[in-house]
């Protein structure tokens, strides 16, 4: 169920992101900054920290908990987040956020440090079954 909740709220927060929302494929197309075919683990990252920065609504340069609800809207909780909290503080740095990246290695399916347009349809397809 982890594995689920974690890439369900990882994909809808991908495809309803105010930045990025639009189709699947507008999604993978505005995540492959350097238009190569592939999101790298690099790209996935740096959409990671801008992802961190709008979360950060009151700009303290950390993420609560609160905050990260807001954000979710109506997206299933993922609790496993807060394993990322190494210093325990109940809050996450931008380090702390970007420390792991489930939903990238799990989209990854092939393993090869990067998410093709396929991967990332087939990871879409799974989220839109899961709302069914």
């Amino acid at each position: 169920m982890t594995h689920r909740l974690s890439l369900a709220a990882l994909l809808g927060t991908l495809l309803a992101a105010p930045a990025i929302a639009g189709t699947g494929s507008d999604v993978f197309q505005r995540l492959d900054r350097d238009r190569d075919g592939v999101v790298s683990r690099a790209e996935f990252r740096a959409f990671r920290l801008a992802m961190f920065d709008r979360i950060d609504t009151d700009a303290d340069g950390l993420v609560t908990a609160g905050e990260i609800e807001a954000a979710r809207g109506s997206l299933p909780a993922d609790r496993g987040i807060w394993s990322q909290d190494a210093d325990g503080d109940d809050r996450l740095s931008p380090t702390e956020y970007v420390s792991r990246m489930r939903g990238f290695d799990r989209a990854d399916r092939n393993r090869d440090g990067a998410v093709s347009a396929a991967e990332f349809s087939a990871a879409a397809r799974y989220l839109a079954a899961l709302k069914h």
